[in-house]
């Protein structure tokens, strides 16, 4: 329950600054400590305080942006930034980016350090199995490569960065292990610079970095000096210029010592991303075209659909589709089949959890078959469905159900507290309540005789807003604008979610009238057409 700004100030959201300044005067005159007695001091500081920072955000222009986009957490966000000359989009973009920032942050200290495990296994038996040794085929597929590495990344300084990663891999015929150890030096968000020392089997020295030029161009290289076995030294590297075309095009051309030529042109929007990618070089050719779009089943972002086609001279084509579906916050399973004459038919398994990444790729048919392209599509749908409804959805609930009560414990005690302060509000109320409906009884204007603020029907979840609304009448008119009325002053959420209204009984020139809206209607009195029949 974050207090509403502009509620309490009682404003519309589209107020002029000449009405912000008006109605903090108003208030301050009501709720200013040095105008109640020692008593109700203590209340009228509380009731004060909200005052003076409602006022404080909605008269400053940069601040009043991030609240009316963000709210009370994007206020308090802690965020000091040369706001200046800055209008509401270039705010709005460089809020999010840092809030993105700050979430990625967040996600590498849950999940440190990073992890990743691979397998391959050869199933292409199953494909072929009887129905009297399936069974044993299946228990006995051969698991032919096997990879493993995790990494500590440690910060040294503000700006340095040491991470150590060990990694061992094995398959049929050969097995290593190697310790790497990285330093990185970051000299902006965007420029870098990397040094790293491998051994295993064999000493590996390497160097990396990063450059923007200019708003639209970056430089990058990476270069790697190995010595073998103790047998002979190799050398590697290569130079990149990239380009950001626009907010959703980027390009990249890659330059290497072996007299290759890499390009990578990236295209995203809403319903699709298009990856685009060609190499150059003396020993193979490379051209590949990836499709990616989004399956709007369970919300936006939720699950993805992606193809792709790459032609390699050497290797020849080869297609790849699948899916990818987010199954928590930090946590998403992907599933792809590749086809090629060349590789055959592979199934890509890949769950990853923050930074951890778990991938099995399964090998169906060293060439192309229908029956090993069935398997490979109708496997991940398969183990989906079982992980989804034995594993995930129940996982998912108890998460949700422990959130529920974790919500609606936090709920009371913020209702609770409200109540408390809507009731020293109101008191604080009790001289301009009556000072006010003296003057309206003595000229016949507009006295409230009753109005109650809340959730009619069965639950009848009410609370009485007769003193808090008259305070707020001038010369017999009563106006509130289109919001919700719960951040007003003398007002709470007596049910959060549900829906509210406000009922209001009046008389106006010693004629009675009645009048319900909604939450966020607003509200002008008298009206004629309020009148009650027969009064």
């Amino acid at each position: 329950m974050d207090d509403d700004y502009y509620g309490l100030l009682n404003l519309p959201r589209d107020c002029h600054e000449d009405d912000i300044r008006s109605a903090y005067k108003r208030l301050c005159m009501h709720y200013h400590p040095d105008k109640h007695e020692n008593a109700n001091r203590e209340s009228a500081e509380m009731v004060f305080q909200k005052i003076k920072k409602a006022y404080e955000v909605l008269i400053d222009p940069q601040m009043r942006t991030i609240y009316d986009i963000y709210g009370v957490q994007g206020v308090e966000s802690g965020w000091h930034l040369a706001l200046h000359d800055m209008d509401r989009n270039q705010i709005k973009d460089t809020y999010e980016r840092m809030m993105r920032q700050k979430k990625e942050q967040e996600q590498a200290r849950a999940t440190n350090p990073v992890s990743s495990i691979s397998a391959q296994v050869d199933a292409s038996g199953l494909c072929y199995s009887s129905r009297e040794t399936y069974i044993s085929d299946l228990l006995s597929i051969p698991t032919t490569n096997f990879s493993l590495s995790q990494s500590v990344d440690a910060p040294l300084t503000d700006r340095d960065r040491a991470t150590i990663t060990c990694a061992a891999v094995a398959n049929e015929d050969y097995a290593a292990g190697t310790v790497s150890t990285v330093l990185r030096h970051t000299f902006s968000s965007t420029d870098w610079l990397e040094s790293g020392f491998t051994f295993g089997s064999g000493p590996i020295l390497s160097l990396s970095g990063r450059k923007s030029l200019t708003k639209f161009l970056f430089s990058s290289f990476r270069s790697q000096v190995a010595h073998i076995d103790n047998e002979y030294i190799t050398y590697s590297g290569s130079g990149s210029l990239g380009c950001n075309i626009d907010e959703n095009t980027s390009m990249t051309v890659e330059l290497a010592l072996d007299q290759s030529i890499r390009g990578v042109l990236t295209t995203a929007w809403d319903k699709l991303r298009v990856y685009t990618s060609y190499r150059i070089g003396l020993e193979n050719q490379v051209l590949s075209l990836q499709l990616i779009r989004p399956l709007r089943i369970y919300s936006p972002g939720d699950a993805y659909a992606e193809c792709s086609a790459k032609y390699d001279l050497k290797e020849g084509p080869h297609f790849e589709y699948g899916a990818s579906k987010q199954l928590t916050d930090y946590s998403r399973l992907s599933a792809v089949v590749r086809v090629g004459p060349a590789s055959g038919v592979k199934l890509k398994l890949l769950l990853t959890r923050g930074n951890h990444s778990y991938r099995f790729d399964i090998i169906f048919s060293d060439v192309i078959e229908p029956v090993a392209v069935l398997y490979g599509t109708c496997i991940p749908v398969f183990v989906y469905s079982a992980l989804h409804w034995l594993v995930i959805k129940p996982y998912l609930n108890k998460i949700k159900e422990e959130e529920l009560l974790e919500k609606s414990a936090e709920m009371e005690s913020k209702l609770e507290q409200a109540r408390e302060e809507a009731k020293a509000a109101i008191h604080l109320m009790k001289a301009t309540y009556d000072k006010n409906l003296n003057v309206e009884q003595s000229k016949g204007g507009l006295v409230l005789l009753q109005a109650w603020y809340g959730v009619f029907g069965t639950s009848n979840k009410l609370i009485d807003v007769t003193i808090p609304l008259q305070c707020l009448v001038n010369n017999s008119k009563l106006m509130l604008p289109e919001q919700p009325k719960a951040g007003m002053v003398g007002f709470y959420d007596v049910s959060y979610g549900e829906p509210k209204q406000l009922s209001v009984r009046y008389r106006f020139r010693n004629v009675t009238h009645e009048v319900t809206i909604d939450d966020s209607e607003s509200l002008r009195i008298p009206k004629q057409s309020h009148k009650v029949a027969g009064s």
